[in-house]
């Protein structure tokens, strides 16, 4: 939610507001600026708190600067930003202690990465920026961790020496090392009885809906993500009940059998939400293509979304359309909760034995970069989906608001009887009740990028190829090069899933690092 440039230095500076900037020396923190979010500097002799949060419709906007009389009366206006609904982080300067922090809420709309070394701390939104001119050194552990799969919402990227925020976390920079204080877990309030006559679909649009309400939201300046799924359905007819008719929404259109599932559910929710839509076909925008970022290096974080190609032509779209606003469903698919005994338990196979593509060092190492993350109410993937489409967004001005992504409406959830998790299916009755339609709950084809992904990379082999010959990624005592060879050589389409996703990890993560 900000950038910086801090030196160990300037710690007990003077400090100024200049232009949205908090300046204090030569070291400076941006707040990121946007009218959903504000900024509170709040100054004592000991601390430094610039602290960036979403705005509820009645806060004041821009930066306020305050001086307490006293550092209780600081830290008592710390821990009411810390109680915020919304989104929120705080930079804490110690000019004591001679340390620079970054704690970040819940909800962590946006990360920030953190490089620091003995005479400053660098941070910024945009992980591409922060990279830019340096050799960035590939931390193994964590590299092999990201191309099994192994996604653990941590801290620590596959670049050494980089950090990245996550919820509920504080990363705390002294000279050049960064500590990483995790929060205690979160105690999952486990399976409720419901209130007789209460409606669990009323109290899931309600509450989806109050969260987008909470913010200032203007009709004309906010899109809605409409992909036809269920996620994003709810979303989408909670905001145009509240918006009204004429938001404007946008999604990826598939072909075949798929696609035609998929726009008779966009026409229905159209229908009802009243929304200007715009559609792109999703075959025009394969990845790995020779206009994608992909292929400038540092271009697409490897835990990115999969498919940043259309979604970078959407956001310059719904930029140029005067958009600052964006909701969606991420987060939605990981809502409900599943308590021992509620499902039958795995086989407990180690796939990572299994993997096509790692050596045996290869896996050691993956099991090693597996580090704990915050154990929240949220699930890792929902801040790793936010996380990974994030500074995209931030680029265009755009800010994303994600109802699903929210402790409250989480904890809800995971409290419902065992009937209303299973399947979603609190997710589809209410959809059905909404729309009048029940395809969701009893004709749903969900849609997948897989057919567009084979596509990019079939049509794109000798580029891939190239790269891979040149990728310090791809070092024999990891990864069997021959193997990724000649699956890519291969035919694509035929892989089972599980190794096309493999493929998929290494083509990625071989890209970013390329040179």
């Amino acid at each position: 939610m900000l950038t910086a440039e801090i030196h160990f230095s300037d710690l007990r500076a003077p400090v100024e507001i200049i232009d949205g900037s908090v300046v204090l020396g030569g070291s400076r923190v941006i707040p990121f600026a946007h009218r959903l979010l504000r900024a509170l500097v709040i100054e004592t002799d000991a601390t430094l708190a610039i602290i960036c949060l979403e705005r509820f419709r009645s806060d004041p906007h821009g930066i306020e600067h305050v001086r307490p009389d006293s550092e209780p009366e600081g830290a008592g206006r710390l821990n009411a930003v810390r109680s915020h609904l919304l989104d929120w982080a705080i930079l804490t300067i110690d000019r004591a202690g001679g340390t620079i922090s970054y704690e970040a809420s819940q909800v962590h709309t946006a990360p920030v990465y953190l490089r620091s070394d003995a005479d400053c701390v660098a941070i910024d939104w945009d992980c591409t920026r922060l990279l830019r001119g340096t050799e960035a050194t590939i931390d193994w552990p964590a590299a092999m961790a990201q191309l099994a799969g192994m996604v653990s919402y941590t801290s620590r990227t596959m670049v050494a020496g980089l950090y990245r925020s996550v919820a509920g976390a504080t990363l705390t920079a002294r000279g050049d090392t960064i500590e990483t204080h995790l929060p205690p877990p979160a105690a999952m309030p486990g399976a409720q009885s419901l209130f007789e006559q209460a409606s669990a679909e009323d109290l899931l649009f309600d509450t989806v809906k109050a969260l987008i309400a909470a913010r200032d939201i203007d009709p004309r300046r906010t899109a809605i993500e409409l992909s036809g799924g269920m996620d994003s359905a709810l979303v989408a007819l909670a905001a145009a009940d509240l918006l009204g008719p004429g938001v404007l929404s946008y999604g990826a259109q598939f072909d075949g059998a798929m696609g035609d599932a998929q726009r008779g559910r966009r026409e229905l929710l159209c229908r009802h939400g009243g929304f200007e839509d715009v559609v792109l076909p999703a075959n025009r925008f394969p990845p790995f293509g020779p206009h994608s970022a992909r292929r400038d290096r540092f271009g697409v974080w490897p835990q990115d979304e999969s498919y940043p190609e259309i979604f970078e032509a959407f956001f310059d779209l719904l930029a140029r359309a005067g958009i600052d606003t964006l909701t969606s469903g991420f987060g939605g698919d990981e809502l409900y909760a599943v308590y021992s005994g509620e499902e039958p338990a795995g086989d407990g196979e180690d796939r990572l034995d299994a993997h096509p593509f790692l050596t045996a060092r290869g896996r050691d190492l993956a099991r090693q970069g597996d580090a704990p993350g915050p154990q929240g109410l949220l699930a890792d993937t929902s801040w790793l989906s936010a996380a990974g489409r994030s500074q995209r967004l931030l680029r265009q001005g755009i800010w994303p608001v994600h109802p699903y992504i929210n402790p409250i409406l989480a904890r809800f959830i995971a409290s419902l009887p065992w009937e209303y998790r299973r399947d979603r299916m609190l997710l589809r009755r209410t959809l059905t009740a909404r729309l009048g339609d029940p395809v969701f709950e009893r004709d749903y084809v969900k849609e997948s990028f897989r057919e567009v992904a084979v596509r990019g990379i079939a049509e794109n082999r000798d580029y891939l190829r190239a790269m891979l010959s040149r990728s310090p990624v791809l070092d024999p005592a990891f990864i069997d090069r021959d193997r990724v060879l000649a699956a890519l050589g291969g035919d694509i389409q035929a892989l089972p899933s599980e190794e096309f996703g493999l493929l998929f990890l290494v083509l990625t993560a071989c890209c970013f690092f390329d040179e």
